[in-house]
């Protein structure tokens, strides 16, 4: 598996925001939400200079919204289904707005059908390996202009 270490700077996303757990994980169930009244936040997302949005985020935190791993083994946490946005932009009435934290994240690229297994991998053998350990909650990215879906994971250096 290829993988990438990257910085990124804080990064704004205006979504539709639920509560995941093993029981329910209504990740889907935002993402439609967010898809059907995307026009109410269209105008807010960031654009790449080929007119494309720069990205949609399945942006994801603890339940005290202080974007650190999800709890019960990563099955219970927030999920934020959203689009970038300038970090000025304010949510619309029905959307949430969250600024993840500038990070630096280990990024592997989503493979159709194997999402659970990645994550695994990312997790117990991946991150381990490069001498790093897991600070944050992974969110996933799809860049619309290439239709490349990637999972970020923050992560610094083990003391």
């Amino acid at each position: 598996m290829e993988i990438e270490i990257i910085d990124l700077p804080a990064i704004t996303v205006i979504g539709k925001e639920g509560l995941c757990t093993a029981d329910k994980n209504i990740a889907q169930q935002l993402w439609q939400e967010a898809d059907s009244h995307f026009h109410e936040v269209a105008a807010l997302g960031k654009k790449s200079p080929d007119g494309t949005y720069v990205g949609f985020w399945g942006a994801m935190s603890d339940e005290s919204r202080s974007f650190r791993p999800w709890t019960h083994r990563f099955t219970r946490g927030l999920y934020l289904a959203g689009v970038e946005t300038d970090a000025e932009a304010a949510a619309p009435e029905g959307w949430t707005k969250w600024v993840l934290p500038a990070r630096k994240y280990i990024v592997a690229d989503v493979v159709p059908g194997r999402y659970g297994e990645i994550f695994d991998e990312m997790l117990h053998i991946t991150i381990p390996a490069t001498e790093m350990k897991l600070v944050g909650a992974v969110c996933d990215h799809t860049e619309p202009a290439t239709g490349k879906s990637r999972l970020f994971f923050p992560v610094e250096p083990v003391s």
